[in-house]
């Protein structure tokens, strides 16, 4: 990735966001691409964009902004982000397994009432001691 800067036509102050994978809109590379979805709260006015970023060009983008960061604020600000992004993968991890075990519950639920009340009560004429 070329690494060059030009002054944006204007800028776009996120307050919040998220993130994910699009694996439906692959690089020419076949890699999927990190997608965004950032938010924007400020003077009364709410904005929001969706934007993807194959991965083939993320880390050198992620890797130029961590070394401008170093070369503005310091070593201890390059170290302090990547701690910060690092135990944000954790969390997104945790949040990510338990999304999995809970889809999983689903899938395997002979009722919506069952996932819902962890097998207590059943809408589709099953006991709670039939069920198990």
């Amino acid at each position: 990735m070329e690494q060059s800067f030009r002054t944006p036509s204007r800028y776009f102050l996120t307050t919040s966001g998220g993130a994910g994978v699009n694996t439906d809109r692959r690089c020419s590379h076949g890699k999927p691409a990190v997608s965004f979805h950032l938010f924007s709260q400020l003077a009364g006015v709410d904005e929001d964009i969706a934007f993807l970023l194959p991965t083939c060009a993320a880390a050198p983008l992620f890797g130029a902004a961590l070394a401008h960061l170093e070369a503005c604020e310091g070593q201890a600000a390059a170290d302090e982000f990547m701690t910060e992004m690092l135990a944000a993968r954790d969390e997104a991890a945790r949040i990510l397994a338990a999304r999995a075990t809970q889809d999983q519950a689903t899938k395997s639920a002979c009722c919506e009432a069952s996932v819902r009340t962890a097998g207590r009560e059943h809408t589709c004429g099953r006991s709670a001691a039939t069920a198990n």
